[in-house]
């Protein structure tokens, strides 16, 4: 199988704040409630229990020989950080597309590293990026955009636009988990009626909206 997740952060106590994600204490829930961007520091244990969290999901779902893809920002730090995070991945199959947060040296503890590409899945055609896009590779002809980086805040922009096949599977619009192929393909269902049918109108000299 397939799987997809992005903005793991592992070990970054400014995103469980900045995002509010639901590791926080009590005391610092109620802090970062009144200002995200304060001095608040979480502590090592809000991190621990981050970390903690976003590892069993994905060691709960994706097996030893499946594909993982990890869509940027993986944790914070260099080299021997990442390697212990990666270490803590039962999947011997994980890759990197690169975040704005990654640092170079931590590549070797992938199975491969790319900036962004097509990758092929039970034969569609999926674009990944870290960043989210307006168009990509093969768009008009059907292929799928995954992204990260937003931390779910483009999910209202991309529910009102059914007919662009894009997901967001960073961890905060995912809750925290990883989704796999199957789970892509239920998301993607009804956006690609909608995608066809946008295409036959825009096709017949009609108005609709797609991505080019």
């Amino acid at each position: 199988m397939h799987w997809f997740t992005a903005d793991t952060h592992f070990g970054h106590g400014n995103i469980i704040k900045y995002c509010a994600r639901p590791f926080l204490s009590p005391e610092e829930r109620a802090a970062v409630r009144n200002d995200s961007r304060g001095k608040l520091r979480v502590s090592r244990d809000t991190v621990e229990r981050h970390d903690d969290a976003l590892l069993n999901a994905i060691n709960s779902r994706v097996a030893p020989s499946d594909h993982l893809w990890i869509l940027g920002d993986f944790c914070m730090g260099g080299f021997a950080e990442a390697r212990e995070y990666r270490d803590r991945i039962n999947c011997a199959n994980v890759y990197l597309v690169w975040g704005n947060h990654d640092r170079g040296e931590i590549a070797p503890v992938f199975s491969d590293t790319l900036e962004q590409g097509m990758i092929r899945v039970e034969g569609q055609e999926i674009w990944l990026n870290h960043y989210p896009l307006r168009s990509w590779n093969k768009a008009f002809h059907g292929a799928w955009h995954l992204y990260g980086h937003v931390h779910g805040r483009l999910m209202r922009e991309d529910a009102a636009k059914p007919s662009f096949l894009v997901r967001d599977v960073g961890v905060d619009a995912c809750d925290y988990k990883p989704l796999c192929f199957t789970d892509l393909c239920a998301y993607m269902a009804p956006r690609i009626e909608a995608f066809e049918a946008n295409k036959r109108r825009f096709t017949h000299g009609g108005d609709a909206e797609l991505p080019v």
